[in-house]
């Protein structure tokens, strides 16, 4: 097989940038000769807001990537893991790319210097998770829906006249966006979602050349942390649309894996967190799922 490959991304300003950040550091690592890119426009997308969660929320992401793998239009796909959904299509593997970015939501506002500043207002969010910490952090802040890439969603911000809208602090940085933000969220306040932070790869199972040759560049602790959070989020049995956190850090060979996992409407949630060697981070992400579900993860997720 040739030592070039065709790898597949979104159109979005923010895909397009990791993209090629994905691209360089295969070819500066050797792993590939050349990269060539493809990018397309996805259901997610195009969608309105109502399909898009009738449909499945950011698995509409992946649908044309994916169908493009299939159709060997393309090699390799990347993704934001946190779009990948936990329970992915048996024909496709994924791994991590890269040491992950800084995993942290972000707090925007022309208004506030702190969230906490905020007695009463409104915070423009498209992420259930965010609006269901938003609610129990203080009541009298309401979340509106907001979708689009980031330049949209900062848009919205001046135009809506929000009081501050919450962004991953990843994709900011890769857009060299560092200084509009106004304050990074603490991630035991604000767990984040799973996968937050860190780039993946997408190919196909059987695609054993491509499989094979990203191991040999793969930052370790980065895919611990990923697949710990991915299980976590797997057994909530929840999808992209649940009101779910995962972040797990790793510190001199400890691995600490904190879950989060609300009600919809935010009045109800359960915080936890466990400790062990990382080598076993499958076994402590299955500790804790089982901790989360004994104390009614489940029934909360369907409330």
């Amino acid at each position: 097989m040739t030592n070039n490959i065709i790898l597949a991304t979104r159109k979005s300003p923010l895909a397009l940038a990791q993209a090629n950040m994905v691209k360089n550091f295969l070819i500066d690592n050797g792993v590939f000769d050349k990269v060539e890119l493809i990018s397309m426009s996805t259901s997610g997308d195009t969608v309105d807001n109502k399909i898009f969660k009738q449909e499945g929320g950011k698995g509409l992401f992946l649908k044309e990537l994916e169908n493009a793998l299939l159709e060997g239009e393309a090699d390799i796909a990347v993704h934001s893991m946190k779009d990948v959904p936990a329970k992915l299509d048996e024909r496709f593997n994924i791994s991590t790319i890269m040491e992950r970015e800084d995993p942290r939501d972000v707090f925007i506002s022309d208004k506030h210097k702190t969230l906490s500043d905020i007695e009463t207002g409104v915070i423009g969010s498209s992420s259930p998770r965010r609006q269901a910490i938003i609610k129990h952090i203080n009541s009298n802040i309401k979340s509106k829906e907001i979708r689009g890439n980031i330049q949209t969603r900062l848009q919205k911000l001046k135009k809506e006249q929000l009081d501050g809208i919450i962004l991953a602090k990843s994709g900011l940085r890769r857009m060299g966006l560092d200084h509009v933000v106004t304050e990074s969220l603490d991630v035991n306040d604000f767990v984040p979602s799973p996968g937050q932070g860190i780039l993946c790869i997408e190919c196909l199972s059987k695609n054993d050349f491509v499989i094979k040759r990203i191991k040999k560049v793969v930052h370790v602790d980065t895919e611990i942390c990923g697949a710990a959070e991915r299980i976590f989020a797997r057994n909530m049995d929840g999808d992209c649309l649940s009101p779910i956190g995962a972040h797990a850090v790793i510190e001199k060979n400890l691995l600490t894996i904190t879950g989060y996992v609300a009600s919809i409407d935010g009045t109800k949630f359960i915080k936890n967190k466990v400790s062990g060697k990382k080598d076993a981070y499958e076994e402590l992400a299955e500790d804790l799922s089982d901790v989360f579900i004994k104390m009614g993860s489940k029934r909360m997720l369907k409330c």
